[in-house]
């Protein structure tokens, strides 16, 4: 006798238990053009692999295969793939799909290709004091005893103080966003960008809380110090409108969510120039913004319903509307069938144009060529190519354009310095050191963590150098080698845009511009830190009661002498302002060029 439970999803996953076998059908349906492709499925567990694709078969319903796993399996993590050539397959634009098996039986699920799958997370229990603290033991280790910057802007009370405040919160029964969120606290009190409850790496579970409900804003916005001006409509009908100034959220003024959010974003020291930035929504489809993840979190709402009360360009009347929350792919995709120029994936944030004056400008707001979401295109070829129109079209000045990147993949900015020349011989001090915290790291925490790279080097240090409480690496940190072309140099006037976006890679491309003196700086002070910032090696850490992932760096780099606490702070410094925004004016660009028509 069989038992059917059915769960839903944006498509949705029917359970079928059977007492005879351990097996599970995934269906896929709603598939693009196939061109010849054949559909298959890539897991976590055998007979599924990440590295070879299960071929599935066309039915009624769609593309399906079973397959009969372990009993031990407990949950198994998978995708969908498009294949010819199965050396180079096409993965679907969704995080990992999962399923759970609890008991001997047949489970049958049914998937959207490309939909995100999620669960209701009403239906998810309580996570209980027992379980918290157990994973409490974990992040506390991490804290004290491994993190390279916990003492960095804090002194031992504090950390101690936050310590004791998650410790509290975890002796009662709490939800999983409420458990999301006392850990997110903890994390953003270190001040460090790279440590945080992570926005990636999570199971289906805390993505299901943290990402996939319709819960997030209708439009996209920027703060101008505590005022929320809309930049992107993604309503029907346009109920908002761009420009529009957003005074309040369901009876709470934008000013006091702002202040409220504030103490759960990570940013490195006191850069809170970024921490307002990670608070405002940009919308893309392949970005995770703070904001969608907080405000939910901070301020839940019983249904879809938005009550703002707003005053829209051009008037001075408040009004009252309502509008309808949306999942963070309704929003993309309304809002990249609206706006044309909306981007649509990470390419689509780098471009070049020739201009006027002999002027050339290159945008570079993504430095992601790796990772969820990647970059498709040949990023090398591009730089190659536009490199080499220079000379031809008589290009003497170059703006390049970060002021939306906030970091990836070192080798892209490295290509790009490689095509620009250093005008004079410039003698470069080191100027920071990487340490550590630790010789061994913790037993305790080992089974929980994971990173890139198969050879876990971090795991024992008892070679390294030790410094006062720190390990220091003997290996030269000091200084970014960059590769000097033979040809298509660049040897006009640069001028560099950023912005408070700039953390990570990003801030090291505006440090190492300065550094080298290859031109000017227009824009805002960055974010990242002049005391040099934690990174190198991230370790995701599992916890394996809550299910919760935290992001956190073991090794750190401290910049010698003493640095101010702040970030790269531009040679020419601008102010956005509202004025500006509601008429489309860039401050920026308009410094950059008015300087080199001046020139």
């Amino acid at each position: 006798m069989k038992k059917l439970l059915i769960t839903l999803c944006i498509s949705f996953i029917v359970i079928q238990f059977s007492f005879s076998q351990n097996s599970i059908q995934f269906i896929i349906t709603d598939l693009p053009e196939l061109e010849g492709k054949k559909v298959g499925i890539r897991g976590s567990v055998s007979p599924l692999s990440w590295e070879k694709s299960i071929p599935l078969l066309k039915g009624k319903e769609g593309y399906s295969v079973t397959l009969e796993f372990p009993v031990s399996a407990e949950e198994i993590e998978f995708k969908f793939v498009l294949f010819d050539d199965d050396s180079n397959p096409v993965w679907e634009n969704t995080s990992n799909r999962s399923e759970r098996l609890t008991s001997d039986g047949e489970v049958i699920s049914l998937h959207s290709w490309n939909v995100e799958q999620v669960i209701d997370i009403n239906s998810l229990p309580l996570l209980q004091p027992d379980e918290l603290m157990k994973d409490f033991e974990l992040i506390k280790t991490m804290v004290l005893e491994v993190h390279p910057g916990t003492y960095r802007y804090n002194d031992e009370a504090s950390i101690q103080e936050e310590i004791m405040l998650l410790e509290e919160k975890f002796q009662q029964p709490i939800t999983h966003g409420e458990a999301y969120l006392a850990m997110s606290k903890l994390t953003a009190a270190i001040q460090c960008d790279h440590t945080k409850v992570g926005f990636n790496n999570q199971n289906k579970v805390i993505n299901s809380v943290i990402h996939g409900q319709p819960d997030k804003l209708p439009f996209t916005f920027r703060w101008f110090g505590e005022r929320m001006l809309v930049e992107y409509d993604a309503t029907l009908g346009n109920i908002v409108g761009e420009g529009t100034e957003v005074l309040s959220i369901n009876g709470v003024s934008v000013a006091d969510i702002q202040r409220k959010m504030f103490p759960y974003i990570a940013a490195d020291g006191s850069t809170d120039q970024n921490r307002i930035y990670k608070m405002q929504v940009e919308g893309f489809d392949f970005r995770y913004n703070a904001f969608d993840v907080f405000y939910p979190l901070l301020f839940p709402f019983k249904n879809k319903n938005l009550e703002l009360e707003i005053i829209k360009a051009g008037t001075s009347q408040k009004e009252q509307v309502i509008v309808i929350a949306l999942t963070r792919e309704e929003r993309a995709k309304n809002l990249e069938r609206k706006y044309p120029e909306f981007p649509k994936s990470r390419d689509d944030m780098w471009s070049f144009e020739l201009l006027e004056n002999h002027t050339a400008l290159l945008t570079i707001n993504s430095f992601g060529a790796f990772g969820w979401k990647a970059m498709s295109m040949d990023w090398k070829a591009f730089l190659e190519e536009k490199f080499s129109v220079f000379e031809e079209k008589g290009i003497e000045h170059l703006i390049i354009d970060i002021r939306r990147n906030n970091g990836g993949a070192d080798e892209m900015a490295k290509e790009l310095f490689s095509y620009l020349d250093i005008k004079k011989d410039i003698t470069l001090k080191p100027f920071r050191e990487g340490r550590t915290r630790y010789l061994k790291f913790p037993e305790t925490l080992k089974p929980f963590v994971q990173s890139w790279g198969e050879n876990p080097w971090y795991f024992d240090l008892e070679t390294k150098e030790q410094n006062d409480i720190y390990y220091v690496f003997p290996d030269d940190m000091s200084e970014d080698r960059f590769l000097k072309r033979d040809k298509n140099m660049f040897n006009g006037e640069v001028y560099l845009l950023t912005s408070s976006a700039n953390t990570s890679l990003a801030f090291y491309t505006a440090l190492n511009f300065r550094r080298q003196q290859l031109g000017m700086i227009i824009g805002q002070e960055t974010g990242g830190n002049m005391r040099d910032i934690n990174g190198g090696q991230i370790l995701f850490l599992r916890l394996p009661n809550s299910g919760i992932e935290i992001d956190f760096p073991v090794m750190g780099g401290f910049a010698f002498g003493d640095q101010p606490n702040n970030g790269v702070k531009p040679d020419v410094e601008t102010s956005e302002t509202i004025e500006a925004f509601i008429n489309g004016s860039d401050i920026e660009m308009e410094k950059a060029l008015n300087m080199i028509s001046k020139n």
